[in-house]
C-alpha cells in the first residue's frame, strides 16, 4: 500500500476540471487604468510610453495631484515614485491603502533602500522596482498586479455568494477578515490568487494545479476559524483515498473522492464560529443551522463547474445508510458512493481528535463507534474494507494522516469533530 501523501489533492490528469478563468470576476474592465505618479518629467513619460498600449494611462507630477485625480475618477492601478516634492511617498501609500483600498500599487523609485522596501510591504504594496527601470520588469510588475486584483475580486466575489446563500453580511465580513488574518491565505494572496487569475496557457494540467491552489484556500479559510479544524481537510482526503484505493475504485472516482473530502465542510463558512466551537449542547435552532452547512457547500461549489459527483458528495456526506441523515433523508444505496466514504473517514478523523466539549477517543473506541454504527449511519461494506484497512495496517495511520496536514507548517494540537 502507498502511504505516501499526493502533493495536490489530484495528481493524475483524471478530471476534466474547468478553466480557471470560469471563476474570475468579468466586470473587470478589459482595459485597467493606470495613474503614473512621479516628479520627473522623463521617467514619467517612459513609463507612459511603457503602458499605453496595453493600460489607459494618466501621469500625475506629485502626491496631491494624484490624489485629486484619484478622487475624481477610478482607477486600477498606480506606479508611485517615493522621492517628490510636498506630499511625501511614504505618507501617501497610507493615504492610498486608507481611501482606496482596492487599488493595486507598484513602487518605482531612485530612492530604494531596505527601509523603504519593509515600509511598502508594511502599506501592501504589490511590487517595488528601482530605477533604472526596464520594460520587461515594468510590464511583468503591472501584470502581477492586475492579476492580484483579480484574484482578491474573485475571493471576495465567492464569499459575497455565501452571503446570499446564507443571508449574513456581517459573518461574512468577518469571514473575509479572518482569510486575510490567516497565514497561510496572507502567503498565497499574492502568487496564489495572480496565478489563479493569469491568462489560460492552454494546459488542462497547469489549470488543475491553479484550481486546486484556489481550493485550498476555501480549505484553510474554513480552518482558520478555529484551531480545532486544522489539518481536518488534508487528513479526511488521505483516509479516503486510502479506502478507495483498496475498494479498487478506477483513478477518475479515487479523484473525486480526494477532492470532495477535502472540500466536504466548505460550507462551514455560511456557520457562524461560536456554534462550531460550543462546548456545550446545541438548541434545535441552532441544530438546524449548523445542518445547513452541506448545502450551502454544495451550492457554493456549483458554480466552479466540478464534476456533479463532487458537488454531491458534499450536500450528502451527512445522510445516514438507515435514512435518519441530513439534508434529504437519503438511504442506503440512493446516497452517491463517495458521500458514503466521506461519511466515515469523516468521522474516523472527528472521533479520532480533540474537540471542544470531549477529548480525542482511543483508537480502540473509534474502531467499536464504527462497528457500533455500521448499517444505521455509515454503509456497513464500506465500514467493513476501512476497519479491515486500519487493522490490516503496519503503521499508525493516524501519524501519517497528521504528517499530511502538517506538511507546510508546524501545525497545532491535532482537533476535529465528531460527527464532523
Amino acid at each position: 500500500m502507498n502511504l505516501l501523501p499526493p502533493c495536490r489533492i489530484w495528481h493524475e490528469p483524471c478530471i476534466a476540471l474547468p478553466s480557471v478563468s470560469q471563476i474570475t470576476n468579468d466586470t473587470i474592465r478589459a482595459r485597467g487604468r493606470v495613474l503614473i505618479v512621479d516628479d520627473e518629467r522623463g521617467p514619467r513619460e517612459s513609463l507612459r510610453m511603457i503602458l499605453q498600449p496595453l493600460y489607459d494611462v494618466e501621469t500625475a507630477e506629485d502626491g496631491h495631484r494624484a490624489l485629486e485625480l484619484m478622487r475624481a475618477h477610478p482607477f486600477d492601478c498606480v506606479t508611485l515614485d517615493l522621492n517628490m516634492p510636498g506630499l511625501q511617498g511614504e505618507e501617501l501609500m497610507r493615504i492610498l491603502r486608507r481611501e482606496f483600498p482596492d487599488v493595486e500599487v507598484v513602487v518605482i523609485t531612485g530612492y530604494g533602500s531596505l527601509e523603504t522596501a519593509v515600509e511598502g510591504v508594511r502599506y501592501g504594496i504589490c511590487d517595488y522596482l528601482q530605477k533604472p527601470f526596464d520594460v520587461v520588469k515594468v510590464n511583468a510588475a503591472l501584470a502581477r498586479a492586475f492579476s492580484r486584483q483579480r484574484g482578491r475580486r474573485s475571493l471576495a466575489e465567492f464569499l459575497n455568494r455565501l452571503g446570499e446563500s446564507v443571508g449574513q453580511e456581517q459573518d461574512v465580513q468577518q469571514i473575509l477578515q479572518r482569510v486575510e488574518q490567516s497565514p497561510r491565505v496572507q502567503r498565497h494572496v499574492g502568487d496564489l490568487l495572480s496565478d489563479l487569475v493569469a491568462p489560460a496557457t492552454g494546459a488542462p494540467e497547469h489549470d488543475r494545479a491553479r484550481l486546486a491552489d484556489f481550493l485550498e484556500v476555501l480549505a484553510e479559510s474554513i480552518e482558520s476559524q478555529h484551531p480545532f479544524m486544522h489539518g481536518h481537510a488534508q487528513r479526511t482526503s488521505f483516509y479516503a483515498g486510502l479506502l478507495t484505493e483498496r475498494i479498487s475504485l478506477s483513478a477518475e472516482e479515487q479523484e473525486q473522492v480526494r477532492l470532495a473530502a477535502f472540500l466536504h465542510d466548505v460550507g462551514k463558512l455560511g456557520v457562524p464560529t461560536e456554534l462550531l466551537v460550543r462546548p456545550g449542547g446545541l438548541a434545535p435552532d441552532e441544530r438546524r443551522l449548523v445542518e445547513r452547512h452541506p448545502v450551502i457547500g454544495a451550492d457554493l461549489l456549483d458554480p466552479l463547474g466540478l464534476p456533479s459527483e463532487v458537488t454531491s458528495a458534499v450536500r450528502h456526506h451527512h445522510e445516514w445508510w438507515d435514512g435518519r441523515g441530513y439534508p434529504d433523508g437519503l438511504y442506503g444505496d440512493q446516497i452517491p458512493r463517495v458521500a458514503r466514504v466521506i461519511s466515515i473517514v469523516d468521522a474516523y478523523d472527528a472521533m479520532s481528535s480533540n474537540r471542544p466539549y470531549r477529548p480525542a477517543l482511543a483508537p480502540s473506541e473509534v474502531l467499536r463507534e464504527l462497528r457500533r454504527f455500521a448499517g444505521v449511519q455509515f454503509d456497513p461494506d464500506l465500514v467493513k474494507e476501512f476497519l479491515a484497512l486500519v487493522e490490516s495496517s503496519d503503521v499508525d495511520l493516524q501519524l501519517v494522516a497528521d504528517a499530511v496536514s502538517t506538511a507546510d507548517e508546524q501545525a497545532p494540537n491535532r482537533t476535529a469533530a465528531w460527527p464532523a
